[in-house]
């Protein structure tokens, strides 16, 4: 306790008898802050800190909602584009379907019956080639637009390029005709996604099935960069952010200050590198901390000037937390 005197009396005869008197309330504040931004596109599941909370570094401020995408058909993995931890914004993977035929078809040569020029998606068709009907198969309609449509082969033998008539019965009826066609090969299905490449589920080669998860993106979370205290969050759940997107504010750790408002003509008698001595709420100045005045606004606010001062330790305080003030 001599010792801590001995400190507080040397550094309380640097200050002028005029200087001890000139006392001002202040307010602990952010001497610097740290903004956090999101490392990719994504939605906010859920927020997992407060305001004014301390944090360390690592800990979680948001966690992500993963975005998961399954296969929309039976087939085989044909391509992997990307690893785990990538950020991608195009083909993550492709996908050669089952069924290895496709049928580009139009009613023309369909039987002339209202009926027979009329096709629905998703019935099933029958179909065989034109030159001898040999080759032979059954489909199911996919797309159609117009007088033009689609056709899927489930099964059965066909030839790339040969021409095909589709009927509506296995029988091939004349009557139930709807069209005639051109055989090829199916399109490989290509799946897309933007964002951090979080989970992969499949790998090329391997056999899926329509309704399979095939990967996710994004998901995860968003860590505090720093030990510090939030002073802002920008974000709630169901948001969606983007990436280097602006989320939370900290205030690190040792960056907790002391503001003060000081008018005209007080502000004109201190300098940036002046000490100060400061004193928590219902403490004795022997409990002072000694500072140093680090910023004055070259701006007024409200015919008042901003002073900030830095502590030489800690004050591991709540921001708004009021402290008193002596200046030399």
């Amino acid at each position: 306790m001599l010792k801590r005197w001995c400190v507080l009396l040397a550094a309380l005869f640097s200050f002028s008898s005029v200087a001890l008197a000139e006392y001002y309330e202040g307010k602990t504040a952010a001497l610097s802050t740290v903004t956090v931004c999101a490392e990719a596109d994504g939605t906010i599941e859920a927020v997992r800190a407060l305001e004014g909370q301390r944090v360390a570094a690592g800990e979680a401020l948001f966690r992500l909602r993963s975005e998961r995408t399954f296969s929309c058909q039976d087939g085989t993995v044909s391509l992997v584009n990307a690893d785990v931890g990538d950020s991608v914004g195009g083909t993550v993977l492709e996908i050669m379907p089952k069924e290895r035929y496709t049928v580009y078809c139009t009613v023309e040569k369909a039987y002339q019956s209202a009926a027979a020029t009329l096709v629905h998606s998703g019935e099933t068709v029958y179909v065989k080639c034109t030159t001898d009907g040999s080759h032979r198969a059954v489909g199911v309609v996919t797309q159609i637009d117009g007088s033009e449509y689609r056709v899927l082969t489930l099964g059965g033998e066909l030839y790339l390029g040969e021409t095909v008539y589709l009927y509506r019965d296995a029988d091939f009826t004349a009557a139930q005709r709807v069209g005639i066609g051109t055989v090829v090969v199916s399109d490989t299905q290509t799946y897309e996604a933007s964002g951090t490449l979080t989970r992969l589920i499949v790998a090329a080669g391997d056999e899926v099935e329509r309704g399979q998860l095939l990967f996710e993106v994004n998901g995860g979370e968003i860590p505090a960069p720093i030990d510090g205290i939030i002073t802002a969050l920008s974000c709630h759940a169901g948001d969606s952010v983007g990436k280097d997107q602006a989320v939370a504010e900290l205030v690190p750790d040792g960056e907790i200050g002391v503001e003060i408002q000081l008018d005209e003509a007080d502000a004109a008698q201190i300098a940036v590198g002046d000490a100060a001595l400061l004193t928590l709420a219902g403490q004795e100045d022997e409990d002072a901390i000694e500072g140093t005045v680090v910023e004055i606004s070259a701006i007024a606010k409200s015919d008042k000037y901003t002073v900030r001062i830095r502590p030489e330790t800690d004050m591991a305080l709540p921001l708004g937390m009021g402290v008193g003030v002596r200046l030399s």
